[in-house]
């Protein structure tokens, strides 16, 4: 299968972060330590993975930007006994393309027992905002990619403020370098506080660009967690000018 190969080394590199060894070893002091230990591994063998991104980030318009992932117990998911390729081709090819079909429909996984679950109510809701700004069905992974701030994966985001600053200076500049992505959609408050950050954003906008963003020209929007109890679409946080602005930048 014909890959970018620096993407590739990329991928590999955040799946297996050294710092899950250096916490697993005893290092009390490490900012990642009670997130990686949140699922009591003793060695990165069994440990699951830290996400590096989902879906082909160096081809998709779109990249959705969020806290970090989630633990799915009952799911296939890649372990530190497996081989790269599989690695590479289960978070590149995750949502199509690959070897196996890890996710359907672009919102259920495949899980232990070779069965597909119920539609992940994030997944679904990352897939309404990619039709809304498109215009059409999308193709999930190939029209849009998901990365997160932190990688590795929790529940209700334990640990993710300890980690944060620590796995955003080692990865999010080359997470963004990757990507192809005309429009860079931050979802929830920590990305957004992120972003601003990153980026030098001012102001209380939710729409800003097109800015340089590591030597492409993009369009950031700010939009609450598709789990949110509130308004999260495009066309609810953006005004009719700016929406029509930023379906007419990602599709040129």
């Amino acid at each position: 299968m014909a890959y970018n190969q620096m993407t590739r080394n990329l991928l590999l590199t955040i799946a297996r972060c050294p710092e899950i060894s250096k916490c697993l070893e005893g290092n009390n002091n490490h900012p990642c330590r009670t997130i990686i230990g949140l699922q009591g591994s003793t060695s990165i063998t069994d440990h699951q993975l830290p996400e590096p991104w989902s879906g082909e980030i160096d081809k998709a318009p779109i990249l959705f930007i969020s806290s970090n992932p989630s633990i799915g117990e009952d799911e296939i998911f890649p372990t530190g006994n497996w081989e790269s390729e599989k690695i590479y081709d289960y978070f590149h090819h995750r949502f199509g393309g690959g070897k196996e079909e890890w996710i359907v429909n672009g919102t259920k996984s495949l899980r232990k027992d070779r069965s597909y679950g119920r539609a992940t109510m994030f997944w679904a809701g990352v897939k309404s905002r990619a039709k809304e700004l498109l215009e059409r069905d999308p193709v999930p992974g190939v029209d849009y990619a998901l990365t997160e701030l932190v990688h590795c994966k929790s529940k209700q985001e334990l640990g993710v403020s300890e980690a944060l600053d620590h796995c955003v200076s080692l990865y999010l500049t080359k997470v963004l370098a990757a990507s192809n992505a005309k429009v860079l959609v931050g979802l929830g408050n920590l990305a957004k506080d992120v972003l601003y950050s990153e980026f030098g954003l001012v102001g209380d906008k939710k729409l800003y660009g097109p800015l340089p963003i590591l030597g492409t020209q993009r369009m950031v929007v700010l939009l609450p967690h598709p789990n949110a109890r509130k308004a999260r679409s495009f066309e609810k946080i953006l005004s009719e000018n700016e929406l029509n602005l930023l379906r007419s930048f990602v599709n040129q």
